[in-house]
């Protein structure tokens, strides 16, 4: 297990409550803003090949889907021809994506408070994003929190991507832990229906990237900052709510 950072912080209720052993989270718009650098890279990867220049305050419906999703979906809003064969979009994305070296990705404010703290209490964390696995590695060890996870997961880790619950599922069962046993933290309607298919509290990050389906998608708790996870709970964005 890695190794905890003592503080000096107190977690929320939610997170000390007897029913509830791990943590597993998103990582894009959960954790991290990643936005520009995905972003970014996709525009790089459109331009090299001759499809068209992303607008420089282009900003897509879709980041929490996969790389070929995402492509897929700003290719149609743009009006551009899709390839028949993604395989060759897709390399050169995550090609595009490592060299740009996360260089605007941060963590979000408080979340390396409340990290911290979970490990202090000795919860099993894990992480299950639609990133490419070696992206998810990355991205981890740029903001400096790889080390407080004992298990990360990517889109390429199993058979199936989010919202399928194979990923989520998957992810706990190398914890050691049960559906039941556990909390998913996610900022979209992807995140939300992985967790429901796969019978696992939702927690709702919601000042993440979200989307329009997210509106109607149960959640367990909901959150807008990272700080409202230590210490009691104020006002109803706090309020627990059954799914």
């Amino acid at each position: 297990m890695p190794e905890s950072t003592t503080t000096d912080l107190t977690l929320h209720s939610l997170l000390q409550r007897d029913d509830v052993r791990g943590l597993v989270f998103d990582l894009d718009g959960t954790i991290v803003d990643s936005a520009a650098d995905i972003i970014n890279g996709m525009r790089l990867t459109f331009q090299q090949a001759g499809l068209g220049t992303l607008p420089q305050d282009y900003f897509p419906d879709n980041l929490h889907g996969t790389s070929e999703g995402i492509m897929r979906d700003i290719l149609a809003d743009m009006g551009w021809q899709a390839p028949t064969d993604f395989s060759p979009l897709k390399a050169q994305y995550v090609q595009n994506y490592s060299t740009l070296g996360h260089g605007t990705t941060q963590l979000y404010a408080g979340a390396q408070d409340v990290l911290n703290a979970c490990r202090d209490a000795s919860l099993a964390m894990g992480i299950c994003t639609n990133k490419v696995h070696a992206s998810a590695l990355a991205a981890t060890h740029k903001v400096g929190i790889h080390g407080l996870f004992d298990f990360i997961s990517g889109s390429d880790s199993w058979a199936q991507p989010k919202p399928s619950p194979i990923p989520l599922l998957e992810t706990i069962r190398m914890l050691g832990l049960e559906p039941e046993q556990c909390l998913y933290f996610g900022d979209t309607s992807i995140d939300a229906e992985c967790a429901r298919n796969a019978g696992v509290r939702f927690v709702l990050h919601a000042s993440g990237y979200g989307d329009p389906a997210l509106e109607d998608a149960p959640r367990y708790f909901a959150f807008s900052q990272w700080s409202e996870l230590l210490g009691a709970s104020t006002g109803s964005v706090n309020d627990i709510q059954a799914q």
